[in-house]
């Protein structure tokens, strides 16, 4: 079953949103190497220099070893560029994994949805998927607009897209200064500064 991860720099400051992209490609990498699929449901390039977080529907066989090894308080020492005078050089954010049915869309009508299909494109030679299984997804009452393509089949990526658009409407409730008790969000504001399961050190990263 798929799961969401979401990595979260929780209240801290800026140094901690900078290191929330560039865990998240650290985590990529590895899930790649673990033979999982981990694709993001929001815009993002490792190049963004400061998130205050990210999540990502994270499936495959090796997940239950990949969520035990990553999920919990990951600490990053480094001395801040950002404040150099700042004497602080400890970091944390927060790796955290919810059911997939946590990010069910049950609140989008399917009158408002309205679903296009279209062939994948971009490099890959003979890997290129030739079949129309990318998606494109409206939703009609606000025009937002959400694209998948990464999965092989269309029902994956129909799940990617909808799931995409949840995350751009909650992005919305949220700076509306709207109701955040849903426990997804909340765990932005649960971030514990125990025990780390990972440390890193220095720019870029690197395991300690």
């Amino acid at each position: 079953m798929p799961h969401i991860l979401q990595i979260s720099s929780g209240q801290g400051p800026a140094e901690c949103r900078r290191f929330v992209p560039l865990l998240a490609e650290i985590i990529r990498k590895d899930a790649a190497q673990s033979g999982l699929s981990c694709q993001p449901l929001s815009e993002y390039s490792a190049k963004d220099e400061q998130m205050a977080s990210l999540r990502f529907v994270v499936e495959g066989e090796a997940l239950a070893v990949f969520r035990q090894a990553w999920e919990g308080t990951v600490q990053w020492i480094w001395k801040s560029t950002i404040r150099p005078h700042w004497p602080r050089k400890n970091w944390f954010v927060k790796v955290s994994f919810f059911d997939f049915e946590a990010e069910a869309v049950k609140s989008l009508k399917p009158s408002d949805l309205k679903f296009e299909t279209c062939r994948a494109s971009g490099p890959g030679g003979q890997h290129v998927n030739k079949t129309d299984s990318a998606v494109r997804l409206t939703h009609l009452p606000s025009g937002i607009v959400c694209t998948a393509s990464e999965e092989r089949s269309q029902i994956r990526n129909r799940e990617l897209a909808l799931l995409r658009l949840q995350e751009r409407l909650n992005l919305i409730v949220e700076q509306q200064h709207a109701d955040q008790s849903e426990t997804m969000w909340l765990d932005h504001y649960r971030l514990e500064r125990g025990e780390a399961v990972r440390v890193f050190k220095g720019l870029p990263p690197k395991e300690n």
